[in-house]
């Protein structure tokens, strides 16, 4: 990321003539209980593809999936402050002031951020002919600080940003996509509930992302600025994930998969955590347990072909592996636990099983 302060010279973008535009909608006064939804077609000079926006009370979520055809620029018209999570899953994502000629912010693939953006418009631009998947989540800013403390550093310094009326940032430096934060974006695209019991998921699910972002930004090593990364080794570290992420019923070694992307098992280990933020097998451990909750969720599946499918020869081995990583097991899942209408059921089972733990403890 790249974050250059406010210049007031003719920008090359200017010289472009933006005369694509779009307002953000005003999200702040959105009723607590509606939740209005949008599928969302592009077909026209710039943009060719799909995308959905959904506006509830603080909360204005985008999701965009494009070939880009052009090469202007859109300009983004803001009615005031907000917070934004931005989520690049593909795409090379560029922001500028609408009065500046160097972006404050520039996206890679499988990278995200959350930064305020202040009370003017920008400038957003992709590359012509890219394909484009990103998910956008815009706060309100009584959303945003009602959900952090008022003594975190990020408080402050996003106050600051908005009195300046400036770009402020949680991290100056993107950070990698985890698969639990593309499991939440998935949930929240997918979500089947109406009316308010969709706005409470949605709002929980931003929460949830906030949690998982400030997490890792507090937690987790960032790479070292001086760093040497070339192009060509984050070429090669996108190349492990796509080849995990396609065969995850096979039992990797560093040696096999540092073999098929062309590099050593000591670069492997230290520029994918660089890339993604975990290490190779634990990225790929996420990718397994997510991908069987997806799977598990299909009628007719069962619990031994899924583990075989993921990697696990015992299905044994699966479920304890599943029930650590969910608190769960597998086929309280397969019985539709996540249905409201089975919830007592499962309750009552729980508790039995709670009991009958008890009891065992209490004779032994």
């Amino acid at each position: 990321m790249e974050y250059q302060g406010q210049q007031s010279c003719e920008t090359d973008l200017e010289k472009k003539k933006t005369n694509h535009s779009w307002q953000f909608p005003d999200f702040t006064g959105h009723a607590k209980e509606e939740v209005t939804e949008n599928d969302l077609i592009y077909d026209d000079e710039r943009t060719k593809g799909i995308g959905k926006e959904l506006i509830t009370e603080g909360l204005f979520v985008w999701y965009g999936h494009f070939q880009v055809l052009s090469d202007k620029p859109l300009l983004v018209r803001t009615s005031g402050s907000h917070i934004q999570m931005n989520f690049s899953l593909q795409s090379s994502t560029t922001y500028f002031s609408e009065t500046s000629s160097k972006p404050f912010v520039r996206f890679k693939t499988q990278q995200h951020n959350l930064f305020l953006l202040p009370e003017r418009n920008l400038v957003v631009q992709w590359k012509h002919n890219e394909q484009v998947e990103v998910f956008a989540v815009n706060m309100s800013t009584d959303f945003f600080f009602n959900n952090l403390p008022a003594t975190h550093p990020l408080y402050m310094h996003f106050q600051r940003g908005i009195d300046a009326v400036l770009p402020a940032f949680m991290s100056m430096r993107n950070l990698p996509l985890t698969s639990k934060m593309i499991s939440s974006l998935f949930e929240i695209l997918n979500c089947s509930y109406s009316g308010y019991h969709k706005s409470l998921f949605i709002k929980a699910k931003v929460i949830e992302l906030m949690a998982l972002q400030f997490e890792q930004y507090e937690q987790l090593p960032l790479p070292d600025i001086t760093s040497s990364l070339k192009e060509a080794d984050k070429e090669k570290m996108h190349l492990a994930r796509k080849i995990l992420s396609e065969n995850l019923d096979k039992p990797w070694s560093l040696k096999d998969i540092a073999r098929q992307i062309g590099t050593n098992e000591f670069n492997l280990k230290k520029y994918f955590k660089e890339v993604f933020g975990k290490p190779v097998f634990g990225y790929l451990h996420d990718l397994r347990m997510e991908n069987s909750m997806l799977m598990l969720q299909q009628p007719g599946s069962k619990i031994g072909e899924i583990s075989q499918k993921t990697g696990y020869k015992n299905p044994t081995h699966f479920t304890a592996a599943f029930k650590k990583y969910y608190g769960i097991l597998p086929n309280k899942i397969r019985i539709g636990i996540f249905n409201l209408i089975h919830f007592s059921e499962y309750i009552m089972q729980l508790f039995s099983e709670y009991s009958g733990e008890t009891s065992m403890l209490e004779v032994i």
